[in-house]
Order: C-alpha cells, then structure tokens, then sequence
C-alpha cells in the first residue's frame, strides 16, 4: 500500500527547477507581491545584529566566488566538480551560506563538518571527498590544523571565518590566514566569474553537498545531496506549509548547526520564502531568548534537546518577552510526548511541530500542520512524498495500526553515497525506494488524515522468543512514571530468551527521592506489567543513570549503552 498526502494539501508542485543551482534558485526568491523581496534584511547575526538584505547576500556571493576562483584557480566550467570540494568546519555565521553559494558559482562541492567532529573524522572526510581547500573559524582552527596535518594539506588552503566579537580572533593568529570579509573585499577588484553553462537536467545529478550521516550507527559516511534534492525539499516543504501561512513571511531562530543537514535546509527555506534567519554561532539559551525578544521572532526550529532545556528553565523563559512566538518546530530526533506536553503547558498558545526526515530524503519528508494537529506523531506526507511500510517479511503494509519498516520515495531523496555503491545498493530497494531503517505505523486522525508514527529504528528492534519488542514501547511507558525523567531501552543477549530488554533510567530530582533504588524498581516493574505483554517485562534489568547519552541532535547513543551494559 503506497500512502500520499493528505487531500488538503496540494500535491502539484510548480516545475522543480533542474538547470540552476541551489544557491541561485533560493536568492531568485518566491514570488511575493505583498512586498518587494529585495527590501529588508534576511539573514541577521543574533549577537552583533549584522544583517545582509537579499541584493547584499547576492553581491557577496559574487565577489566571494571571484576571489575563489583566483584563489584556488577554478573556473566555473572547467574541471569535474569532484575535484572542487570545499569543506566548511565552523561554527553557524551570517556567512556560511554566502560560502556555500559561492563555491556552487564554481561548480564546486560543498562538504559541511559538524563542529564536534573529531581530527581522524575531518581527516577520513576530507581524504573521501579528495578535498584540499577548508573554512574554519579561529575556536576550531586547532582541531582544523591538526587535521591538516594529517592529510599534508597546504596552510594557504586554510580560510577562516569571520565571527561575532564575543569570539575576537586569537592574537597569535598568524596572518597568512586570510578571513571571507578580506576575500570580499578582494574581489571587488576582479573581474566577474563566466556564467554557468548546465546542460538540461544537469541539477539532478550535479552534487551541491557531501553531508555525513550514520555516524552514531557505525561508520561514517558522506551522502551526495544533489541541487534539484535541496530545491525539491524547499519546494515540498513551502507548500505543505502554505496551507496554513498562506505565503507570510515570519523571523525565525538559526541555532542549528548549518553542518548538519536539517539547519542547512531550514537555512535554504527561510530564505527562499522570504523569512528572516537570525543565525547564533552555537546554541546559548539566554542569548537565543533575547534575540526572540529583540526581534520579535516568530518560528523557533530546535532540536529536542533544546526543547528540554526550555522546559527545564521555565523561570528563566519567564524573563524574556516571548510573545512573538507561534510555532516551535522540533526535528532530527523524536520529541518526547511528556517534553512536549510539558512545554505546551508553559506555552499553551504555542503550536508544537515534529518533523520527520533524514540527511538522505534532504531533509523534511513529513511535517505536522496546524490544520490537523495528532499528537505524537510526526506529521503528514509532504506533496510528492509517496511512502510504503513494509513488514518483516518482505510484504507491504496494506491497513493502518501495523508496524514495518519505511520506505520512502521522493525528489529529494539523494543520489548515493560518495564511494560506496555497496552501501547504496543496501539504502533502496529493487524498485528504488529508500529504505529508512525506521519502524513507522499510519494511523488517520480524526479528519481522515494520515500520520506518520515512527517507533522505533529497524536495527534497534528487540526479539524475545521470537517476538519484535519495540524498545519505544517499553521507553514510552517507563516515561510515563512520575520519578523518571529520561529513559532509553537496549536489547541484550539472554540464554533462555535469545534476547531480552534493558532499561537505563535517569530520576527526578524531586519526585519519589527518599525511595530507594529497589522501591522505584519494583514500582516501575509493576507500570510495565499492567501495561504491557511479558515479552517487554524487565524485572531486575533496570539501570540508574544520571544521563541518558545522547548525540547533539538528540538521538540516544545506544551503542554507548551496549557497553555500559556489556
């Protein structure tokens, strides 16, 4: 059973562009005749309150690609866009997507570093994508430098980015290391780079980023994330939305990482749409808060950490004049339902979204919709979004309530990963459907609509005598007790059972303290035993923790777990 969707949303996208890139497409801007697109600015710095208009960002576009192309002696029509690859390891400025547009006008490949990434992972990245040429920003140019070395890559190829003055640049900075705002500047003397010249089609299969993906699920690797991908995700996403914003333009937060897939789409819709982006170097709560004051945003996307920290500081949140805000977007892991429920009891008036995506689908393939709000779960199809669900046994899905694995088709899904066709070979399936390794069951609310509920990760599932144990399950109802705050479930290997389930738990700090550790067992085994079948039953495989692990965006660090457990 193929699920599209919803009947309210319209499923006829206008032409998705294939001969332009990304970079060119987004700064053409949607039509708006409400008011002149150019006016204003669309990107704004959340600490120094630097902004570029539209015609400012496109003139820095163009002189920051002049200056590369003598730099690095690149012109656009030359030479295989595999050999220009740039990689970008920074913290998030009102600069990084000038940058990315720039190498674009060349031709070139963008290749975003996660800031925490590691020496051996910059290094194993850069040596993959045979990348010789990297922007940094003077906090990370240590870890930057020391990857340098191990790839012998030439100082001269080492750029830095320029940042708000609460980084001010070390004074033992050497000044060979020339900064984009000097790159700019250096350009207004040369000549414009030649135009691009894409033959038809040409957008489908041109690379505009190399993203990693996986890396908390086993090695590394880098998606080839085409132009027409990114232009089809903005396009999908936009109308989906315009059901509800009719095409208003809003202020929205920039603190997520623009290295990680999700904040490098948001950047690209906010400003396509016409949105403002106050961009934040890195998450700081109090400073995001007061930008939402100052500039009166109206859109937060976070990650569900972040949401967590905004309910676990609700006097904080108190402090701030907050009532420019309608929607909080939440995306790149599962939102909580008691986080969730907790920040809509501060917020009543606040519209809570769950999005659901990968790296490999660019990012967004379901949206939650104020048109039919169903809490839990991640939302609706986007147009042109087909999914199937298929079960263990190979077969699709064809009635709601049941679990398989989803799988995805769309024009944002990506093209493969950069040199490794076996591991692309394992993504599809034999009709070319992406297979996300996601566990999903659609159920129709209310209005007749479908929704998306993920529940868990298809390598993650637990089998107990022969039965599929969700550790969602299990994890859901353990957060359903009044002293536990967090909790995360693991299979293990069992003699008997060929496996069984482990909890980690973290408590609360003021529910149920003076109990002990046995007492709060023993009340947590009985919630789980009038809820759920023995196969999830847990007796004495419950671990106290004081945090869960989790990666930045959220995500539970499992194999973490595995060793705690091994």
């Amino acid at each position: 059973m193929v699920f599209t969707s919803p009947q309210w949303v319209p499923n006829d996208l206008v032409e998705i562009p294939e001969t332009i890139p990304v970079g060119e497409f987004t700064l053409i801007g949607r039509p708006q005749p409400q008011k002149d697109p150019e006016s204003g600015p669309i990107v704004t710095c959340g600490i120094s309150g630097k902004s570029y208009s539209r015609e400012e960002v496109k003139q820095r576009v163009d002189l920051l690609a002049r200056s590369l192309s003598k730099e690095l002696n690149w012109s656009p029509n030359a030479d295989s866009s595999l050999d220009k690859v740039v990689a970008i390891f920074s913290l998030n400025t009102i600069d990084y997507m000038i940058l990315c547009w720039a190498v674009h006008r060349l031709n070139g490949i963008c290749l975003p570093l996660h800031s925490s990434s590691s020496v051996s992972e910059i290094a194993h990245h850069m040596k993959l994508a045979r990348c010789s040429t990297i922007f940094t920003c003077w906090p990370l140019l240590s870890t930057c430098l020391q990857a340098a070395g191990q790839l012998a890559l030439d100082r001269h190829n080492v750029y830095l980015m320029d940042l708000p003055q609460v980084f001010p640049p070390n004074d033992n900075i050497d000044s060979k290391y020339r900064f984009v705002n000097q790159l700019v500047e250096a350009g207004r003397f040369l000549n414009p780079v030649e135009s691009l010249t894409w033959e038809p089609g040409q957008g489908t299969k041109q690379i505009a980023y190399l993203c990693s993906t996986s890396g908390t699920a086993g090695k590394q690797k880098l998606a080839k994330i085409t132009h027409f991908n990114v232009i089809a995700n903005v396009l999908q996403a936009s109308t989906y939305e315009d059901v509800t914003k009719k095409g208003r333009s809003e202020t929205a937060t920039g603190v997520l990482p623009m290295s990680h897939a999700y904040g490098l789409e948001v950047a690209h819709i906010m400003l396509w749409r016409n949105d403002r982006l106050i961009v934040h170097p890195q998450f700081d709560l109090q400073a995001m808060l007061t930008a939402v004051s100052k500039y009166h945003v109206q859109r937060l996307y976070l990650v569900p950490p972040i949401i967590v920290a905004l309910v676990n500081h609700s006097a904080l949140l108190k402090k701030y004049d907050l009532s420019s805000v309608t929607t909080v977007v939440s995306g790149a892991a599962p939102l909580n339902e008691k986080v969730s429920r907790r920040l809509q009891e501060l917020y009543p008036t606040w519209e809570i979204v769950q999005a659901y995506g990968l790296t490999e689908t660019s990012i967004i393939a379901t949206l939650t919709s104020p048109y039919d709000i169903y809490l839990g779960s991640s939302g609706c199809l986007l147009p042109r979004v087909q999914v199937r669900l298929v079960g263990p046994d190979g077969a699709d899905i064809d009635s709601y309530d049941q679990p398989g694995e989803v799988l995805i088709s769309s024009p944002s899904v990506f093209v493969g990963y950069l040199g490794d066709t076996e591991a692309r070979e394992h993504t599809f399936d034999f009709n070319g459907w992406l297979r996300t390794g996601d566990i999903g069951i659609m159920k129709t609310s209310t209005k007749g609509s479908e929704h998306l509920f993920i529940v868990d990760r298809l390598k993650d599932m637990i089998k107990v005598k022969g039965s599929q144990v969700a550790p969602a399950e299990i994890e859901a109802q353990l957060l359903q007790h009044p002293a536990i705050v967090d909790a995360a479930v693991i299979g293990i290997a069992d003699d008997t059972s060929g496996e069984v389930a482990q909890a980690f738990v973290v408590r609360s700090p003021s529910m149920m303290t003076e109990a002990s550790e046995t007492e709060l067992r023993h009340s947590v085994n009985s919630l789980i035993e009038n809820a759920l079948s023995s196969i999830h039953w847990l007796g004495e495989r419950i671990t106290f923790l004081e945090k869960i692990p989790r990666s930045q965006s959220g995500k539970i660090l499992k194999k973490e777990l595995r060793n705690l457990s091994a």
